[in-house]
C-alpha cells in the first residue's frame, strides 16, 4: 500500500497540472472617414454588427477566461461591449457566453461571435446564408467539428450542428425564433481528397405578430419546423409549404493540396421553397475557390480567394414561372432575414432606405480576396467585388447599379499596441464614387 502512494500522488499531481486557467482581454478603437454619408461597402460590411454605413467612430473590447479540463478540452466564458456612433448611437453588449470545446465538439449558450475563416477573405465567411455581417443572435448550439467515421472501409463520416436562437431586436414580428441545423457527409477514401457535402437549414418561426398576435410556437410546432413538414397554416387558414419561414442551402466542398498549397472548391445553393429544393432555381448560389500557402516564408501573397455569387434565376424557369422566390424577404415575417437592421447572410443582399425590407436580392457578383505581407513587414488584406444589382422580386431587365468595391487593410505598426490603416473605394458606374479611409488601434492585454 505504501508503495502505491507515490504513483497515486503522481496521477493526482498530473491531473492538477492539466487543469488550469487562461485569460485574455483586448480592446479596439476604429475611426472612419467617408466622402459621402455612407462609407464604402467593405468598410462596414462583415464587421459583426459593430460598424454600420454611417459610423465614423466605433470601439469594442472583450475579456474571456478558459478553464482547461484536459490539454485538449476547456470551458470558456466571455463578455464584451461595443459602441458606435452610426445609425444607432449607443453602447451594447457585443457578446456574452459560456462554451465547451475540444477537438471533436463545441457547445455554447449566450451571444457568441462566430470564428472568422478563410483569413477573412470570403464575402460571407462560412456560407451564403449566414455571414459575419450582423451582431450574433443570442441562443444555444452544439457542433460536431471533427467528422465521426461510421464506415471506415468506405471512407465515410459525418459532421453536424444544431442551434436555436431568439431575436431581441425591434422588428415586425417580435421575439421570433430561429432554428438552424446542418448535416454533412465527409468522404476521404480517395488519397489527398476530402469531399464534404450536405445541407444547411434555417427557419424563422413563432413570435408575436402585430397582425395575427401570438404565432404557433408549441413543441409540436417546433417539431414541424424541424422537419419542414407541410400542413395547415394556423395564421392564414390555408395550406402552406411549411410552418415558418424556411431557408436552406445544399453545400459541396472539395479539399485537396499540392506542393505546399491547400485548396478548397466551394459550391452553395440557396432555396426557400420546393422549387429550390429540387434545384429549380439553378444556377443561383455561391461558387468559389480558396488557396492557402502552408509555407512559413514571408510572401506577398499567402492566401487567395475567388467567389462568384448569382441570384438572378429565383425559380423563373420552373413550370409556374412566377420568378417570385424573393430571397430573404417574407410577407409574414416582414423584417426578413435580418437582425438589428443588418443582413444575416451575404452582405450583397441590401436593405431599403428605411433599413427595414430587403430591396436588392437579385444580383451577380465577382469577389476576390488576397492576404500576405507587403515589403516583408506589413501584413495586409485586400478585398475587391464587382457587383451588378437588379433589385427585388425577380429583378429588372437592366441593372440598377454597377459597383466596383475595393478595400485594403494593412498593419502598419505593432509594438505596445497595433495600428492598422484602411482604405475603401466604391466606384458606381451609374452614380458617384465614394472614398473612405480608416485607422484602427488595437491592444491585446494578456
Amino acid at each position: 500500500m505504501v508503495k502505491r502512494l507515490p504513483l497515486l500522488f503522481l496521477i493526482f499531481y498530473t491531473s492538477l497540472q492539466a487543469q488550469y486557467f487562461d485569460y485574455s482581454a483586448s480592446a479596439v478603437l476604429q475611426g472612419i472617414y467617408s466622402s459621402k454619408e455612407e462609407s464604402p461597402f467593405w468598410m462596414h460590411s462583415n464587421t459583426r454588427g459593430r460598424i454600420d454605413e454611417a459610423t465614423t467612430l466605433a470601439g469594442w473590447s472583450n475579456v474571456s477566461a478558459r478553464y482547461f479540463i484536459t490539454p485538449d478540452s476547456y470551458l470558456d466564458a466571455g463578455i464584451g461591449g461595443a459602441y458606435q456612433n452610426g445609425y444607432n448611437n449607443e453602447f451594447w453588449l457585443d457578446e456574452y457566453y459560456v462554451s465547451f470545446e475540444n477537438d471533436q465538439y463545441h457547445a455554447f449558450i449566450g451571444r457568441k461571435q462566430k470564428k472568422e475563416i478563410y483569413n477573412g477573405l470570403s464575402a460571407t465567411n462560412s456560407n451564403i446564408l449566414w455571414s459575419l455581417h450582423a451582431r450574433p443572435v443570442p441562443g444555444v448550439g452544439f457542433e460536431i467539428k471533427k467528422p465521426i467515421t461510421f464506415w471506415k472501409e468506405g471512407g465515410l463520416g459525418f459532421k453536424a450542428s444544431w442551434e436555436e436562437y431568439i431575436t431581441d431586436d425591434e422588428r415586425y414580428v417580435d421575439n421570433l425564433k430561429i432554428h438552424h441545423k446542418s448535416f454533412h457527409f465527409v468522404f476521404t477514401k480517395i488519397r489527398n481528397i476530402e469531399l464534404v457535402f450536405g445541407l444547411q437549414h434555417f427557419a424563422q418561426w413563432g413570435g408575436i405578430s402585430p397582425d395575427y398576435g401570438r404565432l404557433p410556437q408549441t413543441f409540436h410546432d417546433y417539431l414541424n419546423v424541424w422537419v419542414g413538414k407541410e400542413g395547415k397554416d394556423d395564421v392564414q387558414g390555408e395550406e402552406a409549404n411549411a410552418l415558418g419561414n424556411h431557408l436552406g442551402s445544399y453545400e459541396v466542398y472539395l479539399n485537396t493540396s499540392f506542393s505546399h498549397y491547400d485548396v478548397q472548391l466551394i459550391y452553395n445553393t440557396i432555396f426557400e421553397d420546393n422549387s429550390g429544393r429540387v434545384l429549380g432555381n439553378t444556377p443561383d448560389g455561391r461558387f468559389g475557390i480558396y488557396i492557402e500557402d502552408r509555407d512559413d516564408e514571408i510572401k506577398w501573397i499567402t492566401a487567395l480567394m475567388y467567389e462568384f455569387y448569382y441570384t438572378r434565376d429565383q425559380s423563373k424557369n420552373t413550370p409556374t414561372g412566377d420568378g417570385k422566390d424573393n430571397y430573404f424577404n417574407n410577407n409574414l415575417y416582414r423584417s426578413g432575414w435580418t437582425y438589428e437592421n443588418r443582413i444575416l447572410g451575404a452582405p450583397f443582399f441590401l436593405l431599403d432606405d428605411e433599413r427595414f425590407r430587403i430591396d436588392n436580392n437579385t444580383f451577380y457578383v465577382h469577389h476576390v480576396g488576397l492576404a500576405g505581407t507587403a515589403f516583408f513587414n506589413y501584413p495586409y488584406r485586400f478585398l475587391g467585388s464587382y457587383r451588378m444589382n437588379y433589385g427585388v422580386k425577380g429583378g429588372q431587365e437592366n441593372p440598377i447599379s454597377k459597383i466596383l468595391s475595393t478595400y485594403l487593410d494593412i498593419r502598419l505598426w505593432e509594438r505596445f499596441f497595433t495600428i492598422n490603416l484602411q482604405a475603401g473605394v466604391d466606384v458606381d458606374l451609374l452614380d458617384q464614387t465614394t472614398l473612405g479611409a480608416g485607422i484602427k488601434l488595437s491592444k491585446k492585454f494578456f
